[in-house]
């Protein structure tokens, strides 16, 4: 009789080892594009299959927006968003064409018209930006602004372009913010998105940024709060991992997890009498001693990302909330607090995202961030140097969502042509 309970065990331990492996063969194929999994391939995670999608949309919307005008901002209405964008020569390379194409491709007349678009070429000589003067740019910007004629700021930003270095590039970018800050102003929108000058968006990216940013000032006064600071439409996969400040509530969990396992088992054996000869005090070791911290040690290993995914919405993200690839501000934000903080500081030891966020801890100021994200980094190539690729390929320590690759063209077409058709319904009632 005991060997054939010690028989059934073994067998019962191989079933659990094989059932194991074939839970670990699952998530081998999912989990292959979690840059915190065990399972992470970054050759197939980094392959570019929407964002090539939507480069190519972009590619044929420049090249259409350089033999012709294209609809712009009509200046009778308010724009309900200033979409701001700093470039910056990388010496022969550049995303600007493909970034502008990718906001502007897919948009109806309507949602144009309400778009208030602003390209800055960063440089005292604007002639260095190797897309200076181009027809299509041209065509597709509502604005072009130049530094101020200023004299002092003239000579101050001159003088950080020659010296090119790390805190030249972070006390330059600052200057850089305010001139694309200050030119949104002027037409008072409802708000400013700031983008960089290397990112994809999505089709349908205006209709969600306007839904999220509704759901953002009704989850701020839900808080009690009159203001939020930003909404990011942008974050890094990379860094909503498992993280090591939160390594005691990992801990907790799954102790907590072993703890109630053990009251489960000990009270099935008590309360009834078939389970006593099948849970036996070795059986119960095996089962939380064993086979559960490998269930747990697999659930760590798989991703954060993979095993428990941010849910769709907007929430807060006070942290990891890197980088400034892409912020939409409330224009009272901008006017009030972003504006003089730009134009006053002489900060030089942090880029823009850091110094911001820097402040906003200061100020306890709400930063709320829309899941999925609405565009994608796709720049390998530095505007001041730093992880410099020369054909401008992607690389491990840029920022990155993976999950973006993800998108079905076909069905963001589709929910982008429901919402124009709605919005049109609307303004003809």
């Amino acid at each position: 009789m005991l060997v054939n309970i010690r028989n059934r065990g073994v067998v019962s331990f191989l079933g659990f080892l094989l059932c194991y492996s074939i839970t670990a063969a699952y998530l081998r194929s999912r989990c292959y594009r979690d840059p915190s999994s065990i399972f992470f391939r970054p050759e197939s995670a980094r392959i570019l299959t929407y964002s090539s999608f939507r480069k190519a949309q972009a590619q044929k919307f420049g090249n259409l927006a350089a033999l012709h005008t294209v609809t712009k901002w009509t200046n009778s209405t308010t724009p309900e968003l200033c979409v701001g964008i700093a470039s910056v020569s990388r010496h022969g390379f550049s995303y600007l064409k493909e970034t502008l194409g990718s906001i502007l491709e897919g948009l109806d007349d309507l949602e144009r018209r309400r778009i208030y678009l602003v390209v800055f070429l960063a440089h005292t000589d604007q002639s260095q930006h190797e897309d200076f003067r181009q027809q299509w740019l041209l065509n597709m910007a509502d604005s072009l602004p130049a530094y101020p004629a200023d004299p002092n700021t003239i000579d101050l930003v001159r003088q950080l372009e020659i010296d090119g270095d790390y805190e030249a590039h972070a006390r330059k970018q600052k200057i850089d913010y305010s001139v694309l800050l200050d030119e949104c102003a002027k037409v008072n929108p409802n708000y400013t998105m700031t983008l960089e000058d290397d990112v994809i968006a999505l089709d349908g990216w205006y209709h969600r940024a306007l839904s999220a940013l509704r759901t953002a000032a009704r989850k701020t006064q839900e808080l009690g709060r009159d203001n939020f600071l930003y909404l990011r439409i942008f974050y890094d996969g990379r860094l909503l991992g498992w993280n090591s400040e939160e390594w005691p509530l990992y801990v907790e969990s799954s102790l907590a997890a072993l703890a109630v396992e053990i009251f489960i088992l000990l009270a099935l054996r008590w309360r009834i009498a078939a389970f006593r000869k099948i849970l036996t005090v070795s059986v119960i070791f095996v089962l939380c001693g064993v086979c559960t911290p490998m269930l747990i040690g697999l659930f760590f290993a798989a991703g954060r990302n993979c095993m428990l995914p941010r849910a769709p919405g907007v929430h807060l993200m006070h942290r990891y909330g890197c980088c400034a690839q892409g912020l939409v501000f409330p224009q009272r934000q901008v006017l009030n607090h972003l504006l003089p903080l730009y134009r006053d500081t002489q900060d030089s030891h942090a880029a823009v995202d850091t110094f911001l966020e820097g402040w906003a801890d200061n100020h306890d100021s709400l930063r709320w961030a829309v899941t999925p994200v609405l565009i994608q980094h796709v720049g390998g190539k530095s505007t001041h140097g730093a992880g410099d690729q020369e054909s401008g390929s992607l690389t491990d320590d840029m920022p990155f969502d993976y999950s973006f690759e993800m998108n079905d063209p076909i069905k963001l077409a589709k929910e982008h042509k429901a919402w124009v058709k709605e919005m049109t319904e609307h303004s003809t009632r």
